[in-house]
């Protein structure tokens, strides 16, 4: 006699794995972790957290500026939406495109001073945010998080590396 309720179809057996479960876990902490940290910057600087990570990279990039197409690869999103990102960005100061005159494919996305300023006021706003999230681990937790998901990355993009 079977357990299961009528009309349930029992889970796959993999559902309850420990590779589900993380799985699971990890988007649930990342969804309220980059929730909080995208309310804050809307209300207190009117920029998302999306604008916040292209400007930490920009800003972290060589001569300030990132080609397009390795963005939409950084940012994980299509060619297409970070093409409108930019766009949205650029109306805001926050960037500007610039073309090589050697290669009038290659675009880039190049910080604007008004946005270094945006991004200067933004990261100790984003710092404390992330430490409160994240103070219910210690130093080595956070680094075992951190290799851990560096090994996930890795598994995708096999020239993965951690800056920093």
């Amino acid at each position: 006699m079977s357990t299961e309720a009528p009309g349930v179809t029992p889970a796959p057996s993999g559902i309850d794995g420990p590779e589900f479960r993380a799985w699971i876990s990890l988007v649930h902490a990342y969804g309220h972790v980059s929730k909080t940290l995208d309310r804050s910057l809307t209300q207190e600087l009117d920029i998302s957290l999306v604008w916040f990570e292209v400007l930490a990279r920009l800003n972290r990039a060589e001569g300030s500026r990132i080609r397009l197409l390795q963005l939409s690869r950084d940012l994980v999103v299509s060619k297409a939406s970070v093409t409108k990102l930019v766009d949205r960005m650029e109306r805001a100061g926050l960037v500007r495109r610039e073309t090589p005159p050697e290669d009038k494919r290659a675009v880039y996305a190049v910080l604007t001073p008004s946005g270094s300023a945006t991004l200067a006021k933004a990261l100790p706003l984003q710092v404390h945010n992330i430490q409160q999230a994240l103070s219910g681990l210690g130093l080595t937790e956070l680094e075992s998080l951190r290799g851990m998901l560096d090994d996930v990355i890795r598994g995708f993009d096999p020239q993965w590396r951690t800056k920093g």
